[in-house]
């Protein structure tokens, strides 16, 4: 177990920075797709209710 000590704490620092940056990655991608699907989603509402409006037309 003396391998795993690191009296300078360097690693530790990396370690905490390393997961600074991963879990910022990681927020950036969920919120691009979760706005990416919000925007398909308000599309499918939009031609849902265009096509509703369009069958009452014309029934």
């Amino acid at each position: 177990m003396d391998y795993i000590q690191n009296e300078k704490g360097g690693m530790f620092v990396f370690a905490i920075v390393l997961l600074f940056f991963v879990s910022l990655f990681l927020f950036s991608l969920v919120s691009w797709h979760d706005s990416l699907y919000g925007i398909y989603d308000s599309l499918e509402r939009y031609y849902e209710r265009e096509a509703v409006e369009l069958m009452k037309r014309d029934g």
